[in-house]
């Protein structure tokens, strides 16, 4: 049950406006609470390993499925499903 509540506790995965290149690290770095650095270094050990272009397409694809941050910060349940209805 612990599990369930921490993540629910997390909100919701979205790439970040102030990241580098299209913000998915960045993204998943504050939804994950970990140094965006090791993601960063995991991204990069990830295409070193499988010969760089099936992880540079699969950050892509992340890039176009993940929703980019809203600009203000969501106060409501109605916000969060209207954000998620017009992203």
């Amino acid at each position: 049950m612990s599990h369930r509540r921490d993540r629910e506790d997390r909100g919701t995965l979205y790439r970040s406006r102030d990241g580098r290149i299209f913000g998915v690290c960045k993204g998943i770095a504050d939804y994950y609470e970990v140094s965006v650095g090791w993601v960063r270094f995991g991204a990069i050990m990830a295409a070193m390993s499988t010969g760089f272009w099936p992880a540079v397409g699969l950050y892509i694809v992340a890039a176009l499925v993940i929703k980019i941050e809203p600009v203000l910060p969501l106060e409501s349940e109605e916000d969060v499903e209207f954000y998620h209805s017009y992203a």
